[in-house]
């Protein structure tokens, strides 16, 4: 790619760059990543990155990890094919390639679900169609038990219900036993939330009948019929949460 198309075919996130940080530094760098690699035999952590978006958080996380001193296997997906196309675009600038795979397309369950429409785009929905804006249907049956974390960040509450159903599925499938699946955002727990969430849930069910941000219980719910217990979760900016299951 040459590097007038590379700039032209990245897109920005702001709500990514600014919680990239706070992810890494509260969570993923501080708890998650220690911990798979108390229980890593191949001294590498492979990871699976659903609905990435526009790929801030793919470059960041990666690099960072590697600055770290750790070893990385990153597979970035969305099923939005422009957001692929900007991740791919960032991973070639950092210079990430032996790191970060070619981002894939998976829709996630019947409706699919992509980052990009956490901002300015709204056409990224791959529930469109169930076909998505050049995703393709699910298939990671080489990647059973392979994958020590997964991670969806800023999905749940801009997709449809069945996007969770299919993220569940998927990271239980993908996920090694005691491997972590990360989910971002925000969450009611009990039925409510803070003001400013409930303000945020009334505005995405406006755009989006099928949008809104969930009740936590009936995520872990769901979780739990595909071999995932809840473990934990971790008060973030912006009255989100990072929840934590373990795949039994």
């Amino acid at each position: 790619m040459s590097s007038s198309s590379q700039i032209a075919a990245i897109l920005e996130s702001p709500s990514a760059e600014r919680n990239k940080g706070p992810i890494y530094d509260m969570v993923l760098g501080s708890k998650v990543f220690p911990t798979l690699m108390e229980n890593n035999d191949n001294n590498k952590i492979r990871v699976l990155e659903l609905a990435a978006g526009c790929g801030v958080h793919s470059t960041y996380f990666a690099s960072t990890a590697l600055a770290d001193g750790m070893s990385i296997e990153w597979h970035p997906s969305d099923p939005d094919l422009e957001a692929r196309l900007s991740i791919d675009a960032r991973v070639e600038r950092d210079n990430l390639a032996n790191s970060i795979r070619p981002a894939n397309g998976w829709i996630l369950g019947k409706a699919g679900g992509t980052a990009c429409n956490d901002g300015h785009r709204d056409k990224g929905d791959a529930g469109a169609n169930n076909s998505g804006v050049g995703g393709i249907e699910a298939d990671y049956s080489q990647y059973h038990n392979y994958f020590d974390l997964v991670t969806c960040i800023n999905m749940i509450h801009i997709a449809p219900w069945e996007a969770t159903i299919g993220l569940m599925e998927c990271a239980g499938k993908t996920l090694r036993k005691g491997g972590i699946l990360l989910c971002y955002g925000p969450y009611k727990i009990g039925g409510t939330a803070v003001d400013s969430n409930l303000n945020f849930d009334r505005s995405l069910k406006s755009r989006d009948s099928r949008w809104g941000v969930r009740n936590l219980e009936d995520v872990i719910e769901v979780a739990k019929k595909e071999g995932l217990t809840f473990d934990s979760y971790i008060e973030m900016p912006a009255n989100n949460l990072s929840v934590l299951f373990r795949k039994d």
